[in-house]
This record gives C-alpha cells, sequence and structure tokens, in this order.
C-alpha cells in the first residue's frame, strides 16, 4: 500500500480565519483632495479597537480621543527618560574605556623604556667583564 497515494476526491476547502479587507470605518483618509493637497500629504486615521491613530510625518500618533493615549504618553515619556539615562551610561563607559587604554599605552611604553634600559645595563656589565 503506498503512503502517497493519489484519491479521486477533491481537496476539502478550508474556511477562511476572518474578513482582511480593510473597512471604511478602520481606516479614513483625510483631506483627500477636497482641499487641492497631494496623496503624499493626505492624514492617515487607523482605528484599533480602543485605540485611535493617526499618521503624522512619518510617525503613528495616539489621538487625544483614544482610551489609552494618556497611559501611552506617560509610558513613552518614561521610556524616553530610561533611554537617555542610558545612553549618558553607555558614553561614560566608552570615555573610560578610552581613559583605561590610555593608561594601559602608558604603561606599556613606559616597561619599554625600561626594558631597553635593563638591555643596555646588562650588555655594559657583560662589557666590563670581559675586559677584566
Amino acid at each position: 500500500m503506498p503512503f502517497f497515494k493519489r484519491s479521486n476526491k477533491p481537496p476539502k476547502r478550508r474556511l477562511d480565519a476572518g474578513n482582511t479587507s480593510l473597512s471604511k470605518s478602520n481606516l479614513s483618509l483625510a483631506g483627500t483632495g477636497e482641499l487641492g493637497e497631494s496623496g503624499n500629504n493626505a492624514l492617515v486615521k487607523l482605528k484599533l479597537g480602543r485605540h485611535e491613530l493617526s499618521f503624522q510625518d512619518g510617525d503613528w500618533i495616539a489621538e487625544p480621543g483614544s482610551q489609552s493615549s494618556s497611559k501611552d504618553g506617560a509610558e513613552v515619556s518614561r521610556l524616553q527618560r530610561e533611554n537617555s539615562q542610558l545612553k549618558e551610561e553607555n558614553n561614560y563607559l566608552k570615555y573610560k574605556i578610552e581613559v583605561l587604554l590610555d593608561m594601559m599605552a602608558a604603561s606599556n611604553a613606559d616597561l619599554n623604556v625600561m626594558e631597553k634600559e635593563l638591555d643596555t645595563l646588562q650588555s655594559q656589565k657583560q662589557g666590563r667583564r670581559v675586559a677584566k
């Protein structure tokens, strides 16, 4: 009995998960030619459940009338403060690394100078032993 055999039955159709089209109630274009605006400057508003968003200047902005806009605004400002603090800390740590690398380079240069002086002193000492 072969595993992959063709059946004479037509394939069963699966039901759609839901309507995937955007309805006019969820998406609206404001200023589409009524005031002579171009299509690029049209204001796009989107309603997702309780949230109302508008697309302005390349960013999605919560509408003032939406239920969670004040909560989202507070969280956004908190995250922006935390982000700026983390950037400052990152800059401080980068500065510390630069200082430590400079200190290591200076100590390495001092070590090389001392090793050269030690080699010259040892060669002078061996030269005196041979002369005696």
